[in-house]
């Protein structure tokens, strides 16, 4: 029996994925901010000479801008994928229509109806795998990135152990001889020990947690968007998957249903059409008897009728004198 549960306004379950990226991103950061302040990492970043660090922080804010994007764009697929649930609920496959701007899940919908249409046998599973690949590929990149900056702080780990290395070596070679040398040995040695645990610190939290996490989210999301189309279909629209001759007259009543649609429209738009006709006929018809009025009270136009009176009634006689004349 088909349920008569229409979605009246946003569903709000839609906002889970936007609500868990933020809550993350605020609740991590705000450790990482403590632990900074704790361990002056704000103070290393800015004098790393290694220039590590800065590609860290790059590559970071880069990745948390593509999760953000990534995220919304979720967000506004989530909406309308709940949306074309409660159309299917009540209508099938037949009721729901693409609205245009470019999502996903209407993009997956006009497949199935071209299918359809054509007569073929759905595959949903295979179908919708393709439809949402883009979308998974978007969130591996940002898991990417965030093992890139690992490697980058095990990079700066290699680098920092091998200043470390030159600087105790220049000591030792000092030893004895120059204090000034020793003394610059050692703080070249500290600062190569500082590069080598803030790069690794730095890469493992930024990379190997914010990120990571950023993008199990948008992944589970796709995930997650994907179950819920699936479901609709298989549960909503499984007679309008198999080619039978039931689902094509259920399309054909769709389409003779849109049809009548637009002729109301077209009937409306005509309705209008007219009605605006009229107005201009009758504006029209004003606007003559007032330019009549105008005319009749133009005393130049009074005298040029005078005149033109004047001229029929002479002219007879002119023409009469001019061609007596020319016989004599």
């Amino acid at each position: 029996m088909a349920s008569n549960v229409v979605q009246k306004a946003a569903d709000q379950r839609a906002l889970r994925t936007f609500a868990l990226w933020i809550a993350w991103a605020v609740s991590s950061l705000t450790v990482f901010a403590m632990m900074s302040r704790r361990a002056n990492v704000l103070d290393f970043i800015t004098h790393d000479q290694t220039r590590v660090t800065w590609m860290i922080i790059g590559m970071f804010v880069l990745g948390v801008a593509i999760s953000l994007f990534h995220t919304m764009k979720l967000t506004a697929e989530w909406f309308r994928a709940y949306r074309i649930e409660s159309l299917m609920l009540n209508k099938g496959l037949a009721g729901v229509r693409s609205r245009g701007g470019g999502h996903l899940v209407d993009r997956f919908v006009d497949a199935m109806h071209m299918i359809g249409e054509r007569n073929g046998r759905v595959d949903a599973n295979a179908l919708i795998d393709v439809e949402f690949a883009s979308q998974h590929r978007l969130s591996q990149f940002v898991g990417f990135l965030g093992n890139l900056m690992i490697t980058l702080g095990l990079i700066g780990t290699v680098l920092g152990m091998t200043i470390t290395m030159n600087g105790l070596s220049g000591a030792l070679g000092s030893l004895g001889v120059d204090q000034g040398l020793l003394i610059e040995g050692l703080r070249s040695a500290m600062n190569g020990m500082g590069i080598a645990f803030y790069t690794t610190l730095i890469g493992s939290v930024l990379g190997g947690i914010l990120l990571r996490v950023f993008s199990w989210i948008t992944d589970a999301s796709v995930n997650g968007l994907q179950d819920l189309m699936l479901r609709s279909c298989l549960v909503h629209a499984s007679s309008d998957m198999e080619p039978s001759d039931d689902r094509n007259f259920r399309a054909l009543d769709a389409t003779v249903q849109k049809l009548q649609a637009s002729v109301e429209l077209l009937n409306l738009a005509l309705q209008a059409s007219r009605d605006e006709m009229g107005q201009l006929r009758e504006e029209a018809t004003k606007m003559h008897q007032e330019l009549g009025a105008l005319a009749a009270d133009d005393p130049i136009r009074t005298m040029a009728a005078g005149h033109a009176r004047y001229a029929l009634s002479v002219r007879p006689t002119l023409l009469s004198r001019i061609f007596n004349r020319s016989k004599d």
